[in-house]
């Protein structure tokens, strides 16, 4: 036999085994499904059985919880009616005390206010007294040195006439 054919004798001999085997898988699931099949058959029923139970249980608890809430309700519209009784006295009162506190608040604050404007109004003045001293000793300053300026200038303007008239009868006499 060739070699070719060995090699193909032994391909076909580990393909059944696997054939083998996976046919051998595939009856082990069917039987574990089934298996699992008939137990979720047997829990179905349990629990339609309990599902069943528990509506009627549900059912007799609502009964119960609207009876408890109608006589709760009941105690609530009754404590609401005094809550809103004594709010409306409350909220008279308050009314009263935000009236007095407003009038309190509005004359403290027209007191600040006044207050304030005292305080800058006599700022105000000592910085008026204080720039109109600044401003007078200034203008004497400034009078001073016109003064002054001004009797430079005169001095200056004479000896300019001086020089002026020498220098103008050096040029007469030059040109004689």
């Amino acid at each position: 036999m060739s070699t070719a054919g060995k090699v193909l004798v032994v391909l076909i001999l580990l393909a059944s085994f696997a054939w083998i085997a996976l046919a051998a898988g595939v009856d082990q699931l069917s039987r574990n499904g089934n298996a699992a099949l008939a137990k979720a058959a047997d829990d179905l029923a349990k629990a339609q059985e309990a599902l069943a139970q528990a509506k009627t249980d549900m059912i007799h608890l609502k009964d119960q919880t609207t009876v408890r809430q109608e006589a709760g309700d009941q105690q609530i519209a009754v404590l609401l009616s005094r809550q809103n009784d004594a709010e409306r006295a409350s909220s008279s009162l308050k009314d009263v005390v935000n009236a007095l506190q407003y009038q309190l608040e509005t004359a403290q604050a027209t007191i600040k206010e006044a207050e304030q404007s005292r305080q800058q109004r006599s700022t105000e003045k000592e910085e008026e007294i204080k720039a109109l001293a600044d401003t007078r000793a200034e203008v004497e300053s400034l009078m001073a040195k016109n003064t002054e300026l001004t009797a430079r200038l005169q001095s200056l303007r004479t000896e300019f006439k001086k020089t002026f008239d020498s220098n103008v009868d050096m040029v007469a006499s030059s040109r004689r």
